[in-house]
């Protein structure tokens, strides 16, 4: 496995082709939540198979996305992460398994819960809502733009995400992969954790941190985050994180959702291609999981740019090698620029939930479990 870091040939034999995706004709319930590890797995071949499939096998695929971690989308907790969650969260899985395979496979009615062909819950609105198609759970996006009066690498000096494009001086940071200083606390820190701020603060100064202005309404956000930030680095490669955080007027916080990006897969996934200039580039971050989460009045967005160099995961020493097979005697210092001017639009795009409909069905009581 880690010595196909990216997707190849070894990889694709693992997954349906397109013909074999289109080959299928059964009923399909695909099960996942906003802070499931294995969400990203799960959406992708639920796209393929509505990408692939007859009309017939799109017509019988379901998709529910609770507000659940992994554990939950078998057994759900109205409490994980720090969270606490209301009673329309406790879907009763078990039963609607039960439902599912009796409609399926004896000819019994129609599991109550499937109103529509994708069911999603939105967190602290703690109620479910149902489109369509995925897509149309997201009603419209809105822009905003990175920027800054000076270097937003602190979370008490941070910049702005803002609906006007950026007009600022470029913001850096600079990352040493032999920098393990925050090891110790990071190994303290609940990995399961949602409300932990404290890496956040920790790295002041080697990373960069926007706010946006408070939301003068509860606002639902559902879909996908997606970024756009024009980077130069000084080194052919490096590791970027992308967090994003709810951040309420009493200061506590919620992660909504992350993404990371190697830089030599800026361009594709499948073809690594090393930086060989220090102009600014564009970085697409595309693979933010879905979120769906009301957002209070007075919250602010938070959003966190900076390295990769955790003790979960596989660090780039920035070499431009194969990371696999380096060790620090490999590593190189990479300042990180971001640009966010006239020329250099860098920009984070919200999903906003789609408006209600009406008479827009609503989860019968009967499929929960009681609280």
């Amino acid at each position: 496995w880690i010595t196909h870091p990216h997707p190849d040939a070894y990889w694709d034999a693992y997954n349906p082709t397109a013909a074999q995706y289109a080959s299928l004709s059964i009923p399909i319930l695909t099960i996942t939540g906003s802070h499931d590890g294995d969400q990203p797995g799960a959406l992708e071949h639920y796209r393929r198979y509505m990408q692939q499939a007859a009309a017939e096998g799109r017509a019988r695929h379901y998709l529910i996305i609770g507000p659940w971690d992994h554990s939950g989308t078998r057994t759900p907790n109205a409490q994980f992460g720090g969270l606490t969650l209301g009673p329309a969260s406790l879907l009763d899985l078990q039963k609607l398994h039960l439902e599912w395979y009796a409609w399926t496979m004896q000819g019994g009615p129609k599991p109550e819960f499937l109103r529509k062909p994708v069911a999603w819950y939105v967190m602290y609105a703690d109620r479910w809502r149902y489109a369509d198609t995925l897509e149309a759970v997201t009603g419209g996006t809105l822009a905003l733009h990175l920027d800054s009066g000076g270097n937003a690498n602190d979370v008490l000096a941070s910049g702005t995400l803002g609906a006007a494009p950026g007009s600022g001086r470029a913001d850096r940071y600079r990352y040493d992969p032999h920098d393990v200083s925050t090891a110790d606390l990071e190994a303290t820190v609940d990995t399961e954790s949602l409300v932990d701020q404290r890496m956040t603060y920790a790295l002041g100064g080697r990373q960069l941190v926007y706010h946006s202005a408070p939301f003068d309404r509860d606002t639902e956000i559902s879909g996908f985050f997606r970024l756009s930030a024009w980077i130069a680095i000084d080194q052919a490669d490096t590791d970027f994180a992308a967090t994003l955080w709810e951040i309420r007027e009493d200061g506590s916080a919620i992660e909504l959702s992350f993404d990371v990006l190697r830089a030599r897969y800026r361009e594709s996934l499948r073809e690594p291609k090393l930086i060989k200039t220090r102009d600014p580039l564009r970085y697409d971050f595309q693979h933010f999981p879905f979120v769906s989460q009301e957002l209070k009045k007075g919250s602010r967005l938070r959003l966190v740019i900076g390295p990769l160099n955790s003790i979960y995961s596989e660090k780039n020493y920035n070499s431009g090698g194969a990371v696999e097979r380096e060790s620090l005697a490999d590593a190189h210092p990479v300042t990180v620029t971001l640009w966010h001017d006239h020329d250099h639009p860098s920009t984070l795009y919200v999903p906003l939930g789609a408006a209600a409909s009406a008479g827009e069905p609503t989860a019968p009581a009967s499929a929960f479990s009681k609280p």
